[in-house]
């Protein structure tokens, strides 16, 4: 989960850490959802890698983060920028397609100019195992560093949803595609189920998980146009049958599934949906955008019989195409086995271990997550269950 804590009352500095966020199941059902056809489901979970920053209050905008090396690693390089605490110069910053930071200075002027934050922040991104440009959200991750950054320092009392829109609409301002869903890496590593419909809203239910499930993802180092794939998929909607149906109808059969597995901790299952899931997009979505999301590494990988001994399923990431996979392992140690033998017989690929945490949650604990509010101390999200395993229906949430 996000973490904040006041460092020193002299400095009064705070820091933070944000993880990414991977989408298990659900892909494209967010933008789907807003032509009305039919509602989207997506269930997401922070992952256990992160980006981790001091803040302070100041009179302008400054921001410096340490820049990863080619293995996605913290290094010692850095990068800053800052301007002042001005609609025009913020707003510029984020228009600035060459602007590195123009992400968080769209999150700055939302603060400015919708929340009337009078005065700026300081803020050093001190450690990034985050990878970037991966499916992993990492924009977003950082969109949600700032606005919690703004949120502590100046006590703006936001719930998780004012957050989560405050990022969402800081990191839009730049131009960015960015779906809803991404800023649920809010939560951190309590698993999330998020419906959206036609008014752009976007609804959060935290799931509880009986058992640990151990996963992993994998950056396949290859290619993918998420700007084309986006571009082709909703241009086919509208008239595509088969594409309504996955990102509507299957999508909300397998999340509902889904969802019952997380809840009884249950990896084998959610393994198999994830290869029902991959079936499902590869028969009905990746014909819209051939080019694409024909994916050749990506279904390497996924149908690697050597695999087959550690893992329960697998599919791709976030858009699809080439840029990363996900895996259910077996246990913790088929984990370990499996990172090593992509390591070993894909050496230009990376793996990232992901671990679903066992998180159940007394009914008497359940509070509601869209009202309530983060004040200056540190608040766990993992505080909200949903609906007991036999209340679950086809209709969601």
């Amino acid at each position: 989960m996000s973490e904040y804590f006041e460092e020193t009352a002299m400095n009064n500095r705070v820091q933070l850490s944000v993880s990414g966020r991977l989408c298990l199941f659900g892909e494209h059902s967010d933008w789907a959802a807003s032509h009305g056809v039919h509602p989207g489901f997506c269930i997401s979970i922070g992952t256990d890698q992160h980006l981790k920053a001091t803040a302070r209050a100041s009179d302008s905008f400054l921001i410096e983060t340490v820049i990863p090396d080619k293995m996605g690693l913290s290094s010692s390089r850095l990068k800053r920028m800052s301007c002042l605490w001005e609609a025009g110069h913020l707003r510029s910053a984020a228009e600035d397609k060459s602007e590195f930071f123009r992400y968080c200075a769209g999150v700055a002027y939302e603060a400015l100019t919708k929340y009337g934050v009078s005065s700026g922040i300081e803020v050093h991104i001190t450690e990034m195992d985050l990878p970037l440009k991966k499916g992993v959200s990492s924009s977003a991750a950082v969109c949600v560093l700032i606005a919690e950054a703004l949120n502590f320092i100046w006590d703006l009392n936001l719930s998780y949803s004012d957050l989560m829109d405050m990022a969402y609409n800081g990191e839009r301002l730049t131009g960015s595609q960015c779906g809803r869903l991404d800023q649920s890496c809010i939560y951190g590593k309590t698993p999330v189920l998020l419906s959206f419909d036609k008014s752009d809203t976007v609804d959060v239910k935290p799931i509880s998980c009986s058992g640990e499930i151990h996963m992993f993802f994998v950056d396949l180092a290859g290619q993918k146009d998420t700007v084309r794939i986006l571009k082709d998929l909703q241009t086919s909607y509208p008239a595509n049958k088969g594409l309504k149906k996955a990102l509507g109808t299957e999508n909300e059969k397998i999340i509902s599934l889904a969802r019952e597995a997380l809840n009884a901790g249950d990896a084998r299952t959610l393994g198999y949906l994830m290869n029902q899931a991959q079936k499902v997009f590869d028969e009905l979505v990746a014909p819209c955008c051939p080019e694409e999301l024909k994916s050749p590494l990506l279904h390497e990988l996924l149908y690697y019989e050597p695999l087959r001994d550690y893992v329960y399923g697998g599919k791709g990431v976030g858009s699809q195409g080439d840029g990363t996979a996900q895996f259910v392992a077996r246990n913790e140690s088929a984990r370990k086995a499996a990172m090593r033998l992509v390591e070993s017989d894909f050496p230009e690929m990376r793996c990232y271990p992901l671990t679903i945490p066992n998180n159940t949650i007394k009914r008497a604990d359940v509070i509601s997550s869209q009202k309530r509010k983060i004040g200056p101390t540190v608040q766990s999200r993992d505080c909200v269950s949903i609906k007991d395993k036999d209340k679950i229906n086809s209709t969601l949430p």
